[in-house]
């Protein structure tokens, strides 16, 4: 076993991990995530106000059949039958979710159904620090397997024989 090259290989990995955990929060700390709902009225369900300073991208997830983002000021004239006049293009679809991409300023996810909607709101800043920390994350990916590589060659490496000449 060589030691040196192990402790380097667990001082990346350590690193990496930093990285990882540093990026990680970075990018999450710059999400507005949304799942609990209100019931103004029966059969109506409101998210939280979505606050878009910035050009924002919105993910929504479990879209409710008859659901959409409105623009605040619109809130008060939706119902199940006028919500397409009111509600924001999605943008892309797929994979269970609505996209929408560009959005700037305030706005709510309503939904119409008998229960209260599995809906799922994630928003982000398009041109915020989210993206900033994304190398980040994979620096501390690459550096995590780096470490884990460089550690088991240590250990697995046998040590080398110097003979002795008498």
């Amino acid at each position: 076993m060589r030691t040196r090259t192990v402790i380097i290989g667990v001082v990346v990995l350590i690193i990496g991990m930093v990285l990882l955990a540093v990026g990680g929060l970075g990018v999450f700390s710059h999400l507005t995530i949304s799942t609990k709902f209100t019931q103004p009225h029966p059969g109506e369900f409101v998210s939280a106000e979505l606050v878009l300073n910035t050009s924002s991208g919105v993910a929504v997830s479990s879209p409710a059949a008859v659901g959409g983002i409105i623009p605040a000021q619109d809130l008060n004239l939706v119902n199940s039958s006028s919500i397409g006049t009111y509600e924001v293009p999605i943008s892309a679809s797929g994979a269970g979710s609505n996209i929408y991409k560009g959005l700037v300023g305030d706005y709510y996810y309503v939904a119409f159904a008998s229960t209260q909607p599995t809906t799922k709101i994630v928003a982000t800043p398009l041109s915020s620090g989210a993206l900033d920390f994304t190398p980040l994350v994979f620096l501390g990916l690459a550096c995590i397997v780096a470490g884990f590589v460089v550690a088991i060659v240590g250990a697995l490496r046998r040590p080398k024989h110097v003979e002795q000449h008498t």
